[in-house]
């Protein structure tokens, strides 16, 4: 093991980093903290010594990986794993510089008496830091098979090369998003048997003071449960993530020189957040090259800074050369953190992040975030469509706006605010289908978008009004934004895209 440290001051680290090792009370600090809803499924992959692949936990800076990580070790030594089974090194410490993986299990063995030969698991966070990683995993999995191991990093510096990994079968990626908001209303103080209490006319107005707050500053766990970190996210954002990702995670990997011009166009992709653009759009805006333009966007979409929607047209028909698209912040935090939060519910600031809010729920589902894009067309607009991932058809059409207009007085309540459909679901589907047609003008492209593919579910976002009506094959939703925002982050969403695309699409 050949190491510019002395051995011993190695050693000191490695067991620093693993205290259960010395003490069976020993927890790792981060045992206590909330958790995610996606501790469940990952410890589940993470902990079946059976998977004879390394898992691989991807994701943005700030959003719980290393705490997940932690979470994991607590959670097998409370299931009684053997405390010396288990091996934990965080890679960014110095002393670590100039190891190889297998180094780590061979003191392991050395000092805590791990066997390698026998059922135990193996935790690497920061794997960046790690030369040729990838390779060392593979050594891994050929020489001790029984072991399980689980590497996290951030975002840009090997997520280029993870496609092709994954795609050999060689690891299993678990990519872990930024707080959805029902993870924030959870982490918030709210309790899941409580939710629904939110969705009444008495509430509407503290459930858009949430989805407010939650735009502002809600995809990051630190600053959900830190006042401190809340009072100064401009700083948090800046330097905990921008800055860190743009200028210490390994630009050169995409050719990248310039971090100036990066900011520079990251700066108007946040202004512009959720708007359709072209490469020629963008180079007129910031002044960049369109084929640095390119690689700029590529990198910042592998740093889950970006997203980027494909289009299609009213027949549902994909472009072969995508001229236009839509570029999202990953996060609409990010943007009110560059420039300024949004004050409220009547902040003019609010409509255009609404939908990137709405685009940020889709990417806590790999089926929905995989398989979906918007449409337009001469005279038209969808603003989301989900695809069904087979037959690539549309299943589902999204229409995002922050206001009751455009819902005819029959599809309101008495008040215009969120409650009861006027049209009662036992009524005859004649009744419900006069119910969908809402003042045909602002609303006519979805209507005719959905009746033209036999789309057999579309969601109207409102501010507060409920209620549901039917056209043909399709049945709309006209809710709140943040009942929305809650449905599409939870496991709803899940079923809801799972039975659609079961069903007969046509």
């Amino acid at each position: 093991m050949p190491h510019a440290l002395p051995r011993a001051d190695v050693m000191g680290r490695l067991a620093a980093d693993n205290p259960w090792w010395a003490e069976e009370t020993a927890r790792p600090f981060a045992a206590d903290l909330p958790q995610r809803d996606h501790f469940a499924p990952f410890f589940e992959l993470a902990a079946d010594c059976a998977l004879h692949r390394a898992v691989v936990l991807m994701g943005p800076r700030r959003v719980g990986k290393t705490v997940l990580l932690h979470q994991v070790v607590d959670t097998l030594l409370q299931q009684g794993a053997e405390r010396r089974q288990i091996l934990f090194a965080t890679l960014d410490a110095p002393a670590y510089t100039g190891m190889e993986l297998a180094d780590f299990v061979e003191l392991a063995a050395e000092m805590a008496g791990l066997d390698p030969n026998r059922p135990g698991w193996v935790i690497f966070d920061e794997i960046q830091y790690m030369a040729n990683w990838e390779r060392g995993l593979d050594t891994l999995a050929a020489r001790w098979p029984a072991l399980r191991c689980t590497v996290c990093g951030s975002a840009a510096p090997a997520l280029r090369r993870m496609g092709d990994a994954e795609a050999a079968g060689r690891f299993a990626v678990y990519m872990l998003p930024p707080l959805s908001f029902a993870e924030f209303l959870r982490l918030s103080g709210g309790q899941r048997r409580d939710m629904k209490q939110l969705f009444t006319p008495e509430r509407m107005d503290e459930l858009n003071e949430l989805l407010v707050r939650y735009m502002n500053f809600g995809g990051y766990p630190e600053a959900v449960v830190s006042e401190r970190v809340r009072a100064d996210m401009a700083r948090f954002l800046r330097s905990e993530i921008i800055d860190r990702v743009l200028c210490s995670d390994m630009p050169g990997l995409y050719g990248i020189s310039d971090v100036q011009e990066l900011n520079r166009l990251l700066a108007v992709l946040a202004l512009n957040s959720g708007r359709e653009v072209t490469l020629e759009d963008l180079r007129g805006e910031s002044g960049i090259a369109v084929n640095t333009l390119k690689r700029y966007l590529d990198y910042l979409e592998a740093a889950f800074l970006v997203v980027r929607l494909r289009r299609i047209d009213d027949a549902g028909r994909r472009f072969r050369r995508d001229r236009s698209f839509k570029v999202y912040l990953a996060n609409p935090s990010m943007r009110t953190a560059l420039f300024a939060p949004i004050t409220g519910p009547d902040d003019p600031g609010l409509q255009p992040l609404l939908e990137t809010a709405v685009v940020g729920q889709l990417l806590c589902s790999p089926a929905l975030s995989r398989n979906t894009c918007y449409a337009r067309w001469d005279g038209g607009e969808v603003a989301l469509v989900g695809l069904h991932p087979v037959h690539g058809k549309p299943v589902l059409a999204f229409d995002i706006r922050w206001s009751d207009e455009g819902i005819a007085p029959s599809q309101k309540n008495g008040n215009g605010r969120c409650g009861a459909p006027t049209v009662p679901a036992t009524t005859t589907r004649a009744a419900r289908k006069a119910a969908g047609n809402g003042n045909g003008t602002q609303l006519r492209p979805l209507f005719e978008f959905a009746r033209r593919h036999n789309v057999r579910k579309s969601y109207v976002t409102t501010r507060t009004t409920f209620t549901v009506g039917v056209q043909g094959a399709t049945e709309f939703s006209y809710l709140p934004a943040g009942m929305l925002a809650f449905t599409l982050s939870s496991q709803a969403a899940e079923r809801i895209f799972a039975k659609l695309v079961t069903a007969d699409c046509g």
